[in-house]
């Protein structure tokens, strides 16, 4: 192997920041495929069955060079992967990341983009696996979505910081591990759950299913909502049965209202006086219970699209909630298929605007590409509307008018200028 394709500690002078795919590593008629990170997900996932899961992967190393004897510190990393129809490796040097596929383990193994991999000249220095891990049902779908939003094509190789043994780690570890973080996305949210598997799910598992549902969607309106969340259910109902109490006093006047023959009475008691009395009671409710920290205001978006689709997206402290529907009212009166809120607490269309013309993938890309929105894994319930605003600001459509305001109010001008004259 020629050290300009030999992996090798540097500093990453020549690094691309792009991926090198071999579909057929042991097929003398197929061609590999540079791909950056802009076309990291949509490209490979076309080029590749995304569903394949991984039954097994390995960390294996060889010597940087063939004159080495041993290999205790100075060797190159890479991950060797088994799925039901494939082997596969995956690995980050001086160029950037390649990843091969073949219907042979030495192909992927014991090549690296068609060459043969660098070996010393000692048994210490041959070719070795180090460790090895069961699948635990991730796909390769999955994976390559997760090395494109930890941003790993974009990060330089360098010899300390992002070597080939840190990236291969890397993947070894999200093969090995379940993913932390955790979503809650029903992408029909308004038909009946014909099963009882958890909508919760991996960042990486998400993006491979709203890709493939919302492969023909546009986004065009998008909504902030905002609506009053109770804290603490019990202790809330306590209070809004003592405030709510309150309304029953005006009844005791009732009684000598009905008694009176004046009708004007009795239409002022319905009309004016009890509905005023009662909203007082429900803003002195609402004032004692944020006050006391029970009541907390929070925020939501909803985007609709061209072909009539909803979607919301929502934050709690700990993950985030996704929800797709045909009908926005469900998404307005449920939250993960409960009511989510009382019928005094109704979320509140803030403000609506047209939205950019992009798919919902991209709303995902905003939130998760390199942690974007999502650095703080428990998150203050009093932060989660904030990042409703975010998502909002970036998908609004700036839509600049057909006549500056100058020319209308000119216009105007001379049209009532001409009526009078």
């Amino acid at each position: 192997m020629s050290l300009s394709l030999s992996p090798s500690a540097s500093t990453g002078g020549n690094y691309t920041c792009k991926l090198y795919f071999d579909p057929g590593a042991d097929q003398s008629d197929t061609r590999g495929y540079w791909i950056t990170d802009d076309q990291l997900r949509q490209k490979l996932v076309n080029l590749i069955d995304t569903d394949e899961e991984i039954k097994k992967a390995s960390i294996y190393s060889n010597p940087l060079s063939s004159w080495q004897l041993i290999d205790a510190m100075f060797y190159h990393a890479f991950v060797v992967m088994e799925t039901n129809d494939w082997w596969w490796s995956i690995e980050k040097n001086t160029k950037g990341i390649t990843i091969q596929r073949s219907k042979k383990l030495e192909n992927v193994r014991d090549m690296y983009q068609r060459k043969i991999r660098t070996t010393g000249s000692t048994s210490l220095t041959s070719i070795k696996e180090n460790k090895t891990t069961e699948g635990g049902k991730t796909t390769i779908g999955e994976l390559i979505i997760y090395i494109w939003r930890k941003d790993c094509l974009n990060d330089v190789y360098h010899l300390l910081d992002e070597n080939c043994q840190k990236f291969a780690d890397t993947v070894f570890n999200r093969i090995k591990l379940k993913c932390d973080d955790q979503v809650y996305f029903d992408e029909a949210a308004d038909q009946p759950r014909y099963s009882a598997s958890s909508c919760y799910m991996s960042v990486d598992k998400l993006f491979c299913k709203v890709q493939r549902l919302s492969a023909s969607e546009t986004l065009s309106q998008v909504q902030l909502y905002t609506a009053a969340r109770l804290k603490c259910v019990i202790l809330a109902a306590i209070i809004i049965t003592a405030v709510v109490g309150l309304t029953t006093l005006p009844f005791s006047i009732a009684q000598e209202i009905f008694q009176s023959e004046k009708f004007f009475k009795r239409l002022m008691f319905f009309f004016i006086v009890l509905p005023v009395y009662i909203f007082s009671a429900y803003v002195v409710m609402c004032s004692i219970l944020e006050r006391i920290g029970l009541l907390s205001h929070h925020s939501f978006v909803i985007f609709k699209t061209n072909v009539e689709t909803y979607w919301s997206f929502e934050r709690f402290p700990t993950h985030y909630v996704i929800h797709r529907a045909s009908n926005k009212d469900i998404l307005l009166k449920e939250c993960k298929r409960a009511s989510q809120h009382f019928w005094i607490f109704k979320p509140k269309l803030h403000k609506e605007a047209l939205a950019v013309k992009r798919g919902t993938i991209a709303i995902l890309e905003l939130i998760w590409k390199k942690d974007n929105l999502n650095s703080e894994r428990n998150l203050p319930i009093e932060d989660c509307g904030q990042l409703a605003s975010i998502i909002y600001e970036n998908f609004k459509r700036n839509e600049e008018p057909i006549f500056p305001d100058w020319l209308i109010i000119f216009i105007i001008y001379i049209c009532i200028s001409y009526i009078y004259i």
